[in-house]
């Protein structure tokens, strides 16, 4: 069951959101989800799992899926 949230940002922190979602390729409601299941994780508070299919960056990660060294 998925559970819906609303917060407020300040116009600069909306902006700052919207581009960084776009440099990722993602929408910014996305790009929130994907950084929350990320802290989640790093916390601890959730175990690290297979990442869903839209929660990888399309600027990181090469059409064939496979995942790259990020140090080219």
């Amino acid at each position: 069951m998925a559970c819906r949230l609303m917060i407020t940002l300040e116009e600069d922190e909306a902006s700052a959101l919207a581009r960084l979602a776009f440099a990722e390729m993602r929408d910014p409601r996305e790009q929130v989800r994907y950084w929350v299941r990320q802290e989640l994780m790093r916390r601890g508070a959730l175990k690290p799992t297979a990442a869903p299919a839209d929660a990888e960056s399309p600027a990181t990660t090469p059409s064939n899926g496979a995942a790259t060294s990020g140090g080219d």
